[in-house]
């Protein structure tokens, strides 16, 4: 996980690995979020991170951590029981109507620095996002 300091725990919570906890742990992190400037791109990337854990993992939980600094920023972290790949960008391109193959692509794009550790039988993906979206995310222009 990144070592940035004075991180401070926002909230911690664990899900069932099932496709309805995804919506939980959404509804969770936005209430947690409730004011924070980031909280909807948080809430798409930890989605995007819970969904990966229930189809790429068998896992019976997933944990879930949230940081703040004092400067806003965030960091997100998934826990899982690992898998027999890690988390990354998939080597063919996604097609146009491919329903999954994108949530590492969003989490790489709207995140400020992101990754995964390994640790014995766990896995997890963190984020982090800056208080302020990059700013081809706030002019709608998302080629940049």
């Amino acid at each position: 996980m990144p070592d940035i300091p004075y991180y401070r725990l926002l909230d911690r919570a664990a899900f069932a690995s099932a496709k309805a906890s995804v919506g939980e742990a959404r509804r969770w992190l936005s209430k947690v979020l409730d004011r924070h400037p980031r909280r909807n791109d948080a809430v798409i990337l930890l989605s995007e991170a819970v969904t990966n854990s229930v189809v790429h993992t068998r896992s019976a939980a997933i944990e879930v951590t949230v940081h703040a600094d004092v400067d806003g920023r965030l960091l997100v972290t998934v826990t899982d029981e690992g898998a027999d790949t890690v988390p990354g960008i998939p080597a063919q391109p996604v097609d146009d109507l491919s329903e999954s193959g994108r949530g590492v692509h969003l989490i790489r794009a709207l995140s400020a620095r992101w990754g995964f550790t390994e640790e014995r039988s766990r896995c997890s993906l963190w984020f982090v996002l800056k208080p302020v979206a990059p700013s081809c995310f706030r002019n709608g222009d998302l080629t940049a």
